[in-house]
């Protein structure tokens, strides 16, 4: 009887651990199929000619907005090392009105864009998460990091509207327009 009851449990123990990981194998295997490539292009509509106008700094909106508020803001790519999301069209912006003293000629700061000579308590209320939605209303999974015109330092006026604020210190800009008002080099 005992042997038995051990095979009977191995058994159910390894149906149960097959159970567990057949839908996860099928659900990589799904995706993989049928979402969307890595090359993923920006809309066409995207850049614009002109700067909107009414901009607005992160830190007010961050203060203020609502999740799908219409918002222009003034922005620098950067405020982290890494500003772009791998295959994700999604960048890190900090508002274009901060100071970055790592870019004063004296300092010699490899990553300038970063504003790692700004304190904390000055960047972070400062700095937003920009991302361009495709017609899903998820981030594209373009790869913002080979588009010449949002290089690190880049200044861009973006408008959009706010997305979800799970918090006061979160701002997410989903992009609608994209200025580029001057670029690095």
């Amino acid at each position: 009887m005992k042997k038995m009851t051990c095979h009977t449990v191995a058994l159910f123990v390894g149906l149960g651990v097959a159970l567990l990981l057949s839908p996860a194998c099928r659900k990589t295997e799904d995706t993989q199929s049928t979402g969307p490539s890595a090359s993923t292009t920006l809309p066409a509509s995207l850049f614009l000619d002109a700067s909107p106008e009414g901009v607005t700094s992160i830190a007010s909106l961050k203060a203020s907005a609502q999740e799908g508020d219409a918002v222009v803001v003034k922005v620098v790519v950067g405020g982290r090392k890494q500003t772009f999301v791998a295959n994700r069209a999604v960048m890190t912006v900090i508002d274009a009105a901060l100071d970055n003293p790592c870019t004063a000629e004296d300092d010699h700061c490899p990553t300038p864009w970063d504003y790692c000579c700004t304190p904390p308590e000055q960047r972070l209320p400062n700095m937003a998460s920009v991302q361009i939605l495709g017609p899903d209303a998820r981030a594209l999974t373009a790869d913002l990091n080979t588009v010449a015109e949002l290089k690190p330092l880049s200044v861009l006026v973006i408008q959009g509207t706010v997305g979800p604020r799970p918090d006061d210190t979160t701002l997410t800009i989903n992009a609608t327009g994209i200025y580029v008002a001057s670029r690095p080099g």
